[in-house]
């Protein structure tokens, strides 16, 4: 509790410091923010490598790549800031993927739902994303399709992935089911429950055929893709956009661990514009391999910056 109340205080300080100088000067770092400075300082890791992109006088192109330098100037302190830039150019990238329908535009969680389902999503790229999800991000996943927390925000998660885009998608019964199950097993969870619950859902999305109370059970990849783009991205985007999540960084329960959460959105999202720009047949469009290659390249760079809190 005192160390809450004095990280409450050191964030009313810092405006009240700002308040006489003006912005320009720059503030006092919080403690987390130096630890991640130290660590960055001493890592053997590049943090992250954009793809090289190919020139192009495209105008929307253009505007996407506006957007990426955006997300690679918030980098290496905002991970987070990095992530809503990086989502918008998800967005316009997944709305443009469908041909436009007269009777109604595609909202991007239809596109997000269907590009969840197609099996050019299905390759290399995925499946690493997949098999390296941090465990803060299962974490969070857990609360919010487990534990349902906060309420509302987990109302409104599970809902997406229990609709169904297109005719036959048999993906929400499948997901539903796999929740129930964890969700029976993980029934009003302490920490320690929580913990091993969050674990269990990171298995899971590896594509591990798992044993939950006596039923072999497991996720497909569409499945998987499902979640990783409707139940967390999608999640996240908007909680940080409504203001419904507290920005991380300034939290008093802030440590290194809690980075790589921001750090996989952003590693996840911009993986994904680049998957999809390759699947586009664009000018600018790069190679399948050269996106596969930077994805895992990306992973290891982060897995070496942030060791044993990638997974701890």
């Amino acid at each position: 509790m005192e160390s809450r109340s004095r990280q409450r205080r050191e964030r009313i300080d810092i405006i009240a410091a700002w308040s006489q100088s003006g912005i320009l000067q720059e503030r006092r770092r919080l403690l987390i923010e130096e630890q991640f400075t130290e660590r960055v300082a001493r890592a053997n890791s590049r943090l992250f490598v954009p793809l090289p992109l190919t020139y192009s006088d495209d105008r929307w192109y253009n505007t996407q790549v506006s957007f990426l330098l955006e997300a690679f100037d918030a980098l290496p302190q905002r991970p987070d800031i990095a992530f809503d830039s990086v989502w918008k150019v998800l967005e316009k990238t997944a709305g443009a993927w469908w041909p436009p329908r007269p009777e109604r535009r595609v909202n991007i969680t239809d596109a997000l739902g269907r590009l969840s389902a197609d099996p050019r999503l299905s390759g290399s790229v995925t499946d690493a994303l997949l098999s390296d999800v941090p465990s803060q991000t299962c974490g969070y996943l857990f609360k919010r399709l487990i534990a349902r927390e906060p309420a509302e925000g987990s109302r409104r998660a599970r809902t997406r992935l229990s609709n169904g885009y297109g005719a036959g998608d048999i993906l929400p019964a499948e997901i539903k089911a796999f929740l129930d199950l964890v969700e029976k097993k993980y029934a009003a969870p302490d920490t320690d429950t929580a913990r091993r619950g969050a674990a269990l859902l990171r298995r899971a999305l590896t594509g591990e055929i798992l044993d939950i109370e006596g039923t072999r059970t497991g996720l497909s990849l569409p499945a998987r893709l499902r979640i990783l783009l409707c139940g967390l991205l999608y999640t996240a985007r908007n909680e940080r956009y409504h203001g419904e999540s507290f920005s991380p960084f300034y939290s008093s329960t802030a440590s290194i661990k809690t980075y790589t959460h921001p750090h996989y959105l952003f590693l996840t999202s911009y993986a994904l514009v680049h998957l999809l720009w390759a699947h586009s047949g664009r000018p600018y469009a790069p190679s399948l391999e050269a996106v596969e290659e930077n994805t895992i390249i990306n992973l290891r760079e982060a897995r070496t910056l942030y060791g044993r809190h990638w997974t701890a």
